[in-house]
Parts: structure tokens; C-alpha cells; sequence
């Protein structure tokens, strides 16, 4: 047998015995996203053999001169829909799901230029905010919900059927064809419905809408795929939550739960692919002369990065092809402020989007996530210093503008913030964003290629998006 260096190029004149220590798994996920986390914890219930490999995941939180920041704010919602509660009955975390998730009253605000709305589960308050933020347009807005709500329950009802998307093969594509007819929204053309169809462009409800679905979504395409758009929305109708064990508390439950039965390795990174006939059959860790082999090799990390690991003389084409040509479209860009406590105002929710100018597309900074105290649960107690932590998307062109690019955008986020919190600047005491890393000589900041998290304008064929 050849053996294979950590680079992943063959060496020769060695046993693979002397120089690698080897172990095999039914499956090896890479990457710490939470959709490859929940499959590795279901298989793991079933008793097969599990590897994580963190591939430079981290967790959500991260230290800076003192205070903790946040590297990845996100909304938590859709914890009451059937496929969740499914996945924590498999794994028999029942109770978990009762007792983890703190509902959040009101779920988010939406800031526009004339109007503040709170975002909660209770249809009279919510009601009574959508007459004020939006007059005369009540009905408009039912019939909006109403719409968002059939079209979900089509989408839940094509989940459920286990279709294999994107198809392949005639037989697929045929039986893919049929259910088109059925459910129209699994076609990509652009000549199908838009929910939001009444509103026309400059609307403000259209810009309330679209705000959190492009927050939630790392998709930013010109229209949205109607199933994804439906589900965020619908879902989010659900109420958002938060944990107190903190923004990592689900991904640290799965990880135990994969741990128990398998093997977790957060900071291992895979250097190469091999694949036969294929199918991925080994992984070769970086550093470490390792060599891991595996029945099925699980992608949970950004797949353009993944598929380079496969030597190009092992790559299907055509399959790579696809991929390679999905270019991101804009990074997230995160902010983070160490305010003292009497700059956050009273009324201001966990999670805030502000919209600038309802006339221009909702991109760059004029839509800007603002989310208070990331770092803690659903109650946050009396603090002396909060945490301010922000989000806009960047042009893929920013990262390689270096360190000074990174500081003018966080000039230009917290100038952005301090229209929503007056004054943040006058109570600041730390700030910080994650895409800068001191360097290893620790001379100076350069940009963490880690934190470039990708939003990609357009999706694979055939994807519900």
C-alpha cells in the first residue's frame, strides 16, 4: 500500500504501518454547521460510528481585551416545527427542547426610516403594530400571511415525501417533472408567484418582510426561491428563542451526543480527499500523518473549500463544475461594541433590523443586524457593560482590501448602529471585529480567512433554494 504524507501527496518507500496511524468510521462529517451536527447525532443514535472533524469551525463566541464577543449572531427560530421536534425525538431530548429554548417577547424589531415594529407570537400586539407601522394596509397583510402559510404546508408536505433534489437520472427527473405540476414553487423560473406580488417595490411592508428573511438566509439572490422565503417567514411567525447556556448551546449538545458514541476532533483539519470509484474513501488530516478512512464522507462546511480537497484528477466534472461556479456574492461582516449599560435603550429587542432607505436594495449597509448581549440566554442580567454585536453584507472585494479596509467598515457599522443607539459612542469602551486576527509574528493585524462567511446570490438547480 502507498502511503500518503500530511500534504496528501504519495511518498513512497514506507510502510503505511510506520508512518500513519489509521481508523476507520461509517461516517465522517467536516465542519461543525448544525445540519451536518444533527445528522451525525441521529446516526450516532443508530449506532453507527461518527467522526467530527472541525475543519477550523469555531464556536460562536470568542475573547477580546476582557470582554466577550460574538463572532456569528444568528435568530433562533423554527424549534416548534415538526422536523425539529422529530430530530429531538429521535435523539431523545424531549425534555431538552421544553426546557433549553427561552421564548424572546417580541421576537425581533424591524427598524424602518418612519416606522419601529416589535415582532412577537401574539397576534392582537402584532396586529396593533402592523396598523401602526403600515395604515390601511391590514388586509394586504393577512392575505400576505395567509398566502405564506399555504405555501408552507405544500413545502412541509414535499419534505416529507423524501424527494432526492436536485434530481438525477431520468427516472428522478421524470418523477421530479410530476411533482412540479403538483407543487409549482420546486421550478426555478422566474414566472412563479411571488407572495409578495402586492406590494410593489418601495413598499415598506416589502422591505418589513424581506428583512429578516435576507438576515436568516445565506442566500441573497434578486428574488428569493419562494420555498425558502415561505419557510423562514412562516417559521419565524413562530417565535424566536434564545438559550442561557449561551449561542453554542445546541451545537455543544450535538457534539456531546456524537462524542459519546463516536470520535470528535475540533481542531483537525482535512488536507486532502481520496475518492475511488466515486465515493470518498479516505481523509487525510493535516499536521498529523493520519490517514481516516470512511463509508460516507458528509460536507458541513462551505462546499467550494470542501471540493478542493479532491485532486482534480479524481473530480467528476461536471458535479464540480456546478459548484465552482457558485460565486458568493457579499461576506458578512461582523461588529462587535463593549458599550456601558445606560447607552442600550430600554425598549430595544434581542434582535433589531434596521433598514435605512426602503427604496434601495437591501444590501451593504443599508440593512444592518444589531443583536444586545450575544454572549448570554433569554434573560440577561444587570450588567454594568453590554454587548452591542452587528452585522451588514460586504462586497466578496472587501476581504482583500486588508486590515484598514476591515477598520473602515467597522467605522462604517457603528456609524450605522449609532442611528438605531444614539449613544453607543459616547458610552463605548471596546471594539472589535472578527476578521482581523493579530498575525503570527504579532507584529499586526491581518484578515481571518476563517471568518469570511460567504452569502451566494444564487442557488444549485432544482433546491427548494
Amino acid at each position: 500500500m502507498t502511503d500518503r504524507t500530511t500534504d496528501g501527496h504519495r511518498a513512497t518507500g514506507e510502510s503505511i504501518a510506520l508512518t500513519t496511524t489509521t481508523a476507520h468510521y461509517h461516517i465522517v462529517v467536516v465542519g461543525t454547521d448544525p445540519a451536518g451536527l444533527i445528522l451525525g447525532a441521529l446516526c450516532a443514535k443508530q449506532g453507527y460510528r461518527v467522526l467530527v472533524i472541525g475543519q477550523g469551525g469555531r464556536g460562536a463566541l470568542y475573547e477580546h481585551e476582557g470582554f466577550t464577543f460574538c463572532r456569528r449572531p444568528e435568530i433562533v427560530y423554527g424549534l416548534a416545527s415538526r422536523p425539529v421536534r422529530q430530530v429531538f425525538e429521535h435523539l431523545s431530548l424531549g425534555f431538552e427542547l421544553r426546557n433549553l429554548p427561552r421564548p424572546l417577547e417580541p421576537g425581533y424589531q424591524v427598524v424602518l426610516p418612519h416606522a419601529r415594529i416589535d415582532v412577537g407570537t401574539d397576534e392582537k400586539l402584532l396586529a396593533r403594530e402592523l396598523t401602526r407601522g403600515f395604515p390601511g394596509q391590514l388586509g394586504r397583510i393577512s392575505a400576505f400571511h395567509k398566502r405564506v402559510r399555504e405555501i408552507d404546508a405544500q413545502v412541509q408536505e414535499v419534505l416529507e415525501l423524501g424527494v432526492h433534489l436536485p434530481p438525477r437520472g431520468l427516472v428522478e427527473g421524470f418523477q421530479f417533472r410530476r411533482l412540479v405540476k403538483r407543487f409549482p414553487f420546486l421550478d426555478d423560473e422566474w414566472s412563479i408567484e411571488d407572495p409578495l406580488a402586492t406590494f410593489p417595490h418601495g413598499d415598506p411592508f416589502r422591505a418589513f418582510a424581506h428583512a429578516p428573511f435576507r438576515m436568516c438566509s445565506d442566500m441573497l439572490p434578486a428574488r428569493p426561491q419562494p420555498a425558502n422565503f415561505v419557510r423562514v417567514i412562516d417559521q419565524l411567525a413562530g417565535g424566536v428563542s434564545a438559550f442561557d447556556g449561551g449561542p453554542d448551546t445546541l451545537r455543544d449538545l450535538f457534539l456531546g451526543l456524537i462524542a459519546a458514541a463516536g470520535d470528535v476532533r475540533p481542531q483537525a483539519a482535512v488536507a486532502a480527499i481520496e475518492v475511488r470509484r466515486g465515493r470518498a474513501t479516505q481523509v487525510i488530516l493535516r499536521d498529523r500523518r493520519h490517514v481516516i478512512g470512511c463509508d460516507l464522507l458528509v460536507c458541513n462546511t462551505d462546499p467550494k473549500r470542501f471540493f478542493n480537497l479532491i485532486p482534480q484528477e479524481q473530480q467528476k466534472q461536471d458535479y464540480h463544475h456546478v459548484i465552482h461556479t457558485l460565486q458568493p456574492v457579499y461576506y458578512t461582516f461582523v461588529g462587535n461594541f463593549a458599550v456601558r449599560a445606560r447607552a442600550v435603550p430600554e425598549a430595544m429587542a434581542r434582535h433589531v433590523l434596521a433598514v435605512f432607505d426602503v427604496n434601495r436594495p437591501l444590501e451593504e449597509d443599508n440593512l444592518v443586524y444589531i443583536g444586545r448581549d450575544a454572549d448570554t440566554g433569554a434573560t440577561t442580567a444587570d450588567r454594568e457593560v453590554r454587548t452591542i454585536t452587528a452585522s451588514m453584507r460586504v462586497p466578496i472585494g472587501s476581504a482583500t482590501g486588508g486590515p484598514a479596509t476591515a477598520r473602515r467598515l467597522l467605522d462604517r457599522l457603528q456609524q450605522r448602529v449609532e442611528e438605531v443607539i444614539p449613544f453607543l459612542g459616547d458610552h463605548l469602551l471596546a471594539r472589535h471585529t472578527p476578521w482581523l486576527r493579530r498575525s503570527e509574528d504579532g507584529g499586526s493585524d491581518e484578515i481571518d480567512p476563517n471568518e469570511l462567511a460567504p452569502a451566494y446570490g444564487e442557488a444549485l438547480p432544482h433546491t427548494l433554494g
